[in-house]
């Protein structure tokens, strides 16, 4: 039983893939600790598909003690994504104690890059940058 609950779980630097309102409610307050960023995509999206495998690279560079990634689907949270002005996929939203810190919208490596190395906490030692390129 352990071992299929285990193969649930994210590994540490994946991608999470919110699928209910629990779901983002615990990821959202890890925001209080750590940088999260709420990527509000669908998976029909061809931007999103152009977006997605630098996603995926730059979630596995991070530090998961520093900072998470979760994708949000509009399709089944359209609410969340109007209240937080979701207008153009995909549209990154870094929140950092509970606060949207800055945002991101569409196909935009370098802004994004910039954006996630800006708001990351700053580690004991020397600070961490993450490639998506």
């Amino acid at each position: 039983m352990a071992s299929s609950s285990s193969t649930m779980m994210a590994r540490p630097g994946a991608v999470k893939n919110i699928e209910s309102w629990d779901e983002f409610t615990k990821h959202f307050v890890k925001s209080e600790y750590k940088l999260v960023v709420l990527v509000f995509m669908a998976p029909w999206s061809e931007p999103w598909k152009l977006m997605r495998p630098a996603v995926e690279k730059m979630a596995s560079g991070l530090k998961s003690e520093e900072a998470e990634v979760c994708t949000i689907s509009v399709d089944r949270f359209n609410t969340l994504g109007r209240l937080l002005r979701v207008e153009a996929l995909p549209t990154f939203v870094l929140v950092k104690r509970h606060r949207a810190v800055a945002r991101v919208v569409g196909v935009n490596r370098d802004d994004l890059h910039s954006s996630i190395n800006k708001h990351l906490a700053p580690p004991s030692s020397s600070p961490q940058t993450i490639n998506i390129s």
